[in-house]
């Protein structure tokens, strides 16, 4: 495996300890895992419907679900020793098998990276519940990187559970009062003003938001009674393309979002391209 292909890891991975004590109990030098950031990978559920012999229940499987899912985890950096490692860890390819996929980053980019899958002839058709100590494992790692924990509880609980992000972020056109607040109203159950890190530029008769600036930006969190079928109208809107993501006029991606007394993940739209001309709103408001 090459060491500059980066690895998405998003159960017993996400805790380093976990990884060293596999390592150590195996006799090994404990290769670097690196994390470089959070990432989700979209259209996907957690699962457990895999029993290892190793963790003695059920272990984190990761399989392709509706839009408006997305299973959160890790990208880390490997070097050619860990990559060894963590294939002999995870199996490969006799129980969980290397799987190419495109995750989204926080700061709002599409990356190419490698996760591990279960073999589908090991899969069973029913829900195989981990153990308490393996749950643990992927809750603190999880908990580590400040990611939310709802699809862990929700998998062990219920089988073909699904991994769903339920609130919008929207920072322009698509807030109350707005141009476009008409196409989100029917979807929207509640509403919270929010506010995000990043850099809000003004494109004329609608603003774009970039993720990977410094900056704070204010628009309002929305949850949906059905995130399908408002993410559908919303994509459309905002020109999200399914098939290349990246040269959509938007990119949908997963963010933090701070609302009053806490936080929330969120659907979002970055804008793919700033054009030449876009002004940065130094407030991060946009007022139409």
């Amino acid at each position: 495996m090459d060491a500059e292909t980066l690895y998405f890891g998003y159960g017993s991975n996400l805790s380093e300890q976990d990884w060293r004590d596999w390592c150590t109990a195996r006799g090994y030098e404990v290769p670097s895992m690196t994390p470089t950031g959070v990432a989700w990978l979209p259209n996907h559920s957690l699962r457990f419907h895999y029993r290892s012999g190793g963790r003695k229940g059920g272990a984190a499987d990761v399989v392709p679900d509706r839009a408006g899912t997305a299973v959160p985890g890790v990208l880390f950096s490997l070097s050619e020793e860990g990559w060894k490692r963590v294939n002999e860890k995870e199996g490969d390819p006799d129980y969980y098998r290397r799987t190419p996929v495109r995750v989204l980053t926080s700061q709002g980019e599409l990356v190419e990276a490698i996760t591990y899958t279960v073999v589908p002839a090991l899969k069973k058709p029913h829900l195989v519940p981990p153990t308490p100590a393996y749950e643990a494992v992927v809750r603190q790692g999880l908990q580590e990187y400040n990611l939310p924990i709802g699809h862990l509880k929700s998998a062990i609980e219920t089988f073909e559970s699904e991994s769903a992000v339920d609130y919008v972020f929207v920072y322009g056109t698509l807030m109350q009062g707005e141009q476009r607040w008409p196409q989100l109203e029917p979807w929207s159950m509640e509403v919270a003003s929010g506010a995000v890190s990043g850099g809000l530029y003004h494109l004329g008769a609608y603003p774009g938001l970039r993720l990977d600036e410094n900056g704070t930006v204010y628009g309002e969190v929305h949850r949906c009674r059905d995130a399908t079928e408002a993410l559908a109208v919303l994509d459309q809107i905002e020109g999200c393309d399914a098939f290349e993501p990246e040269h959509g006029l938007y990119l949908r991606v997963p963010v933090h979002v701070q609302i009053e007394g806490g936080s929330v993940w969120a659907w979002t739209y970055v804008i793919n391209q700033l054009p030449d001309d876009a002004r940065r709103l130094e407030d991060g408001r946009w007022v139409g």
